[in-house]
């Protein structure tokens, strides 16, 4: 990947920073640098630009350069900000491969740990890896423990930068690019919206926005609770060869909470994997669910419980089913809670004008609340990640965002909330600025994709990766990448054209048959047939690998392709010694330029047949 950036170098971090690099070599003695202004702070949210000074981090301090053999060889320099937790990481190509330098970095961003011996100041293998493949340094910042906003994260980019160029010898202008899944997301939405010069693009990934009362993970919280035992039925229903009837087995207050809990935004697929919907995975090991009591509603339960209005008094099947829930658990104080918190959604909704359509269904024709409303409003924790972002869509620089079909953790209709605010901030500059890329068969975990998960996901980090290559060039030569997914949000749902063409986005396509049909029944031993089509959406790149998981144990074997192109079909056939029902899946992936041998920036998609095999005669 070769891109010659236009752009005009970004200021140095300042006198004192130039003097801590002195001692490494990096940096030689020239003239007295005047000290730069102190940022500004505008609503809590603290403005960084190229040249201020951000006082918690004025004092870089590198503590060791080694040269590194693995994942590939570079050139690695830890460091840290004197007086703060925070510790960096800067991942320079090798002295023999500095040539392969093109002027950019790539700096990945998380708030927080979650085992322990992991550290977000170091950047994973395939972070470093994909960065010096593809023309740039890696830059990280964090600790081991809580690292959150974005200020730690632009010390450490405007820092590296006179790291990198003293080590290049270039006096070349930098671009430099910040993503994040998640939380993550969240620290790059709140770089996008307020700083300038420090990096020229974002790709918020599986994005995040600050939804009120959480309300996704109390709606699955609520969802276990009254459809648990039926979670197998409604999977049948929903999977390739199913009734396409989730309702079917359900009585009517199991039918109402599976009709609320979608129209949340909480996506149908999920279901593919209900023990992680419901909070059942090892994922969340402590469950969604929580019997504390509220400290900034204490008198919530009691209300829940005894009140008008509220569904632990309704007159309904599902107030019904809710009170017998209680009775089943046991009449106490911690069941009352654990009940009466899942619902609490219902009763925290903001204004219509927010946008938050999942909400919609607990509003009168007026607009007016269904039910009766708290006093209070659940603490967010957005502010505090983002860095107090205002989540206005006022970005700086280009954006592309990456979310995912599959995602329950962060509602795909969530990333359409915040591109109407960036639309309505930008104008029509939006559509040289903006993109959102939405990925099929792809959920809110990264990789590696294994086990259960790998019977009906992809990685979707190539994706990611595709996309952060896409703004570089954006940014740095004006080269427009593809155009966003195509879709239309249906209660809540995001909903993709199955055509790639019509699609749009990166992400390929691909359609399995046997026979024309997505199920077939046939005798134990007998062959089936399997015909697939996979498509790449326009100027997205060439199918380059297929494989093949015909017993369907998320285990796949590489399947050679008779050529590589935008689009192909291909067959292969199985056969089955032993009846069942079998999930039988072809993989797919393609690449920008169409190379076979590529390690990064893959995109991949899957599609199933559901085969039945019945005893031989």
């Amino acid at each position: 990947m070769t891109i010659h950036s236009t752009l005009a170098r970004r200021g140095g971090v300042g006198a004192l920073a130039a003097t801590l690099l002195l001692g490494s070599g990096l940096v030689t003695a020239g003239p007295a640098l005047a000290a730069p202004a102190e940022c500004t702070t505008i609503g809590g949210a603290m403005q960084v630009t190229a040249d201020c000074l951000d006082q918690t981090y004025a004092t870089p301090v590198i503590d060791s350069e080694t040269d590194e053999s693995a994942p590939t060889p570079h050139h690695r320099i830890r460091g840290h900000f004197e007086g703060t937790n925070i510790q960096f990481t800067i991942y320079l190509h090798a002295q023999e491969d500095k040539a392969r330098w093109e002027g950019r970095f790539f700096q990945y961003t998380y708030p927080v740990v979650f085992t322990a011996g992991q550290d977000t100041s170091q950047a994973d293998d395939r972070a470093i890896g994909f960065a010096l493949s593809s023309g740039g340094y890696a830059v990280q910042a964090g600790n081991k423990s809580l690292s959150l906003g974005y200020r730690h994260a632009a010390a450490a980019a405007k820092f590296a930068e006179t790291v990198a160029a003293k080590y290049y010898g270039s006096d070349r202008p930098i671009a430099g690019y910040l993503y994040g899944p998640s939380g993550g997301s969240f620290q790059t939405v709140g770089a996008a919206e307020n700083t300038s010069g420090v990096w020229n693009g974002f790709v918020p990934m599986v994005q995040a926005v600050p939804q009120p009362t959480s309300y996704n993970f109390l709606g699955r919280s609520a969802a276990e609770l009254i459809l648990g035992g039926k979670a197998a039925q409604i999977r049948s229903a929903l999977l390739p060869g199913g009734s396409g009837d989730p309702y079917a087995t359900l009585d009517e207050a199991e039918q109402a909470m599976l009709k609320e809990v979608h129209a949340l935004g909480i996506p149908w697929k999920g279901w593919e994997f209900p023990d992680y919907l419901l909070g059942r995975s090892e994922q969340y090991p402590n469950g969604l669910d929580s019997s504390d009591p509220l400290w900034y509603d204490p008198t919530y339960v009691d209300d829940f419980w005894n009140a008008e209005g509220y569904l632990g008094t309704e007159t309904s099947p599902l107030g019904e089913r809710v009170r017998a829930e209680l009775t089943k658990a046991g009449d106490t104080v911690a069941n009352r809670w654990n009940i009466a918190n899942r619902f609490y959604y219902r009763y925290q909704i903001p204004a219509a004008s927010e946008g938050w359509i999942g909400l919609d269904q607990f509003r009168n024709p007026d607009g007016t609340p269904l039910y009766p409303q708290r006093p209070v409003t659940a603490p967010g924790f957005s502010g505090a990640v983002s860095g107090n972002a205002a989540f206005d869509g006022s970005v700086n620089g280009k954006v592309i965002a990456v979310s995912n079909l599959y995602d329950a953790d962060a509602l795909p209709w969530h990333t359409d909330w915040y591109r109407q605010r960036v639309e309505a901030s930008l104008g029509d500059a939006a559509a040289d600025t903006y993109r959102v890329y939405f990925n099929d068969h792809a959920d809110h975990q990264d990789a590696p994709v294994s086990g259960e998960r790998a019977k009906h996901l992809v990685n979707w980090y190539g994706m990611a990766e595709q996309a952060l290559r896409d703004v570089a060039a954006w940014a740095e030569e004006g080269v427009k990448p593809p155009a966003s997914t195509n879709y239309n949000v249906q209660d809540a749902q995001i909903v993709v054209p199955g055509n790639a063409a019509a699609r749009r986005g990166i992400q390929p396509t691909v359609d399995l048959t046997t026979h024309g049909k997505e199920t077939a029944t046939v005798h134990a031993g007998k062959q089936v047939t399997l015909e697939a089509k996979a498509q790449v959406p326009t100027g997205a790149g060439k199918i380059v690998k297929t494989e093949w998981d015909l017993d369907g144990d998320g285990v796949y074997t590489e399947a050679p392709l008779s050529r590589i192109g935008n689009a192909i079909t291909f067959q292969a056939t199985a056969t089955f010694d032993q009846p069942g029902t079998y999930l039988v899946a072809v993989r797919v992936s393609s690449e920008r330029d169409g190379d076979p041998t590529a390690r990064f920036a893959l995109a991949q998609n899957l599609d199933r047949v559901q085969v039945v095999v019945t005893a031989a005669d």
